[in-house]
């Protein structure tokens, strides 16, 4: 664990110096990515859902859940990049896309729980 005034020190670094401009906000889009990941895997091959993503289904039809995997990993590849190249002419502007991206990633899990919860009939 780095002491405060180390971290402080890092995130000082300027921008076209830093690795990446916003670790903390990547790891949280990472994890909500994955949860994504996760409620697919359960709404389509536990509970016989459908994939509504035109996209994602083509991937899942063909590949099944590596597919899946892959698709958005490779998404989120590329919204990193996006917001690292927009993050180093406007730091601002690469924080939004990042924000942006965890909401959005966020927004299909609490959806498909919903789902889950209505289909197991949790809330009778």
């Amino acid at each position: 664990m780095k002491p405060e005034g180390e971290i402080a020190a890092v995130e000082s670094v300027p921008a076209h110096r830093a690795h990446v401009l916003y670790p903390r906000l990547y790891v949280w889009y990472l994890f909500a990515s994955s949860l994504d990941i996760i409620m697919t895997y359960a709404i389509v091959w536990k509970l016989g859902g459908s994939e509504v993503n035109a996209v994602a289904r083509h991937f899942i039809e063909h590949f099944e859940h590596w597919g899946l995997i892959f698709l958005k990993y490779t998404t989120v590849v590329l919204v990193v990049a996006i917001c690292e190249l927009a993050g180093r002419k406007s730091q601002a502007a690469g924080r939004r896309l990042a924000f942006a991206a965890i909401v959005l990633s966020a927004f299909p899990v609490g959806y498909g729980i919903v789902q889950v919860l209505a289909w197991t009939h949790a809330w009778e």
